[in-house]
């Protein structure tokens, strides 16, 4: 297997085409610091992650959790606003048989409904919509949202509304890109921009990692798009203090030493717990405040 690419080059593939395929870096291995493998692949560390095994288990229902075909569509949880601008995929093991990834990119699908459909693409900047996901709806326009970030907001079930089917219509006819990990290499995805699906595998054996990376700054930039999403979507002030405080909290809880979180973040461990019991206590309240439906 041929060497990890270096950050330098990472970065400019996801700025200029969306997604990149390499061999993953030796260390550290994203199992044990999922921060530290992010960042020796960008050169920048996230700042907040999501780590989920993709692999079929029995019962499964979601997508992550079953063998079939995988529509097109965007990881859209939400972190204060915002889906997380980095997608990896980082292979333990590839299906015997099917199982490629599907990529399309949105940037050009928005540049096609420019040049065919303007009234859509002005409706998916201003339209709010409900947008359906296993997890539950996404809410906002499908391209603007919070703080002026041009993300694509698309989901892998069947589209309720006309600017979604009228989108769905685009995305069928866009050019794909089939790519096949093999184990030990990683597929790095500039979530914002980039649409991904896969196709059915046989048996149960394709083992995957996802890691969900929320970035300080956009992987790419479209310079009229990104113009017109802060137009709908202007930028607000960051509580930078509080956000640093809960990276550091989901690294302790993600299994880094405490010793080196609280190293990284200038404080002492006792202040890193002090923070953690916070974090576990804010979260309770929320939840308990709203046990049977979701935040606004």
């Amino acid at each position: 297997m041929s060497a990890p690419l270096a950050p330098e080059a990472i970065q400019a593939a996801l700025t200029e085409r969306g997604f990149v395929v390499t061999a993953a870096p030796a260390r550290p291995a994203a199992e044990v610091d999922p921060w530290g493998f992010v960042e020796a692949l960008l050169g920048a560390r996230p700042a907040l992650l999501e780590r989920q095994a993709i692999r079929p288990l029995p019962g499964g229902r979601s997508f992550a959790a079953t063998s079939g075909f995988t529509p097109l569509h965007t990881d859209s949880q939400d972190l204060r606003g915002r889906p997380p601008g980095l997608l990896a995929m980082v292979c333990r093991r590839p299906a015997a048989r099917g199982g490629e990834s599907l990529l399309v990119d949105g940037w050009a699908v928005l540049e096609a409904i420019e040049r065919e459909e303007p009234a859509l693409l002005e409706a998916l900047f201003s339209e709010e919509r409900s947008v359906p996901f296993y997890f539950g709806a996404v809410r906002g326009p499908t391209v603007a949202r919070k703080g002026g970030a041009l993300v694509l907001t698309v989901s892998p079930m069947e589209p309720g509304d006309a600017v979604g089917r009228a989108l769905a219509g685009f995305l069928a006819r866009a050019p794909r890109h089939e790519v096949r990990v093999a184990e030990g290499e990683v597929l790095l995805v500039d979530n914002h921009r980039v649409l991904h699906g896969r196709r059915a595998f046989d048996g149960g054996e394709r083992d995957f990692l996802r890691l969900l990376a929320w970035l300080e700054a956009p992987l790419g930039h479209h310079p009229r798009f990104a113009a017109r999403a802060r137009e709908i979507a202007p930028l607000s002030a960051a509580t930078d203090e509080g956000e640093g405080r809960t990276r550091a909290v989901c690294e302790l809880l993600g299994g880094v030493a405490p010793a080196r979180v609280a190293e990284r973040f200038g404080v002492t461990e006792a202040t890193l717990y002090a923070w953690r019991s916070a974090f576990v206590a804010a979260g309770a309240a929320a939840l308990g405040a709203r046990a049977d439906e979701p935040p606004p």
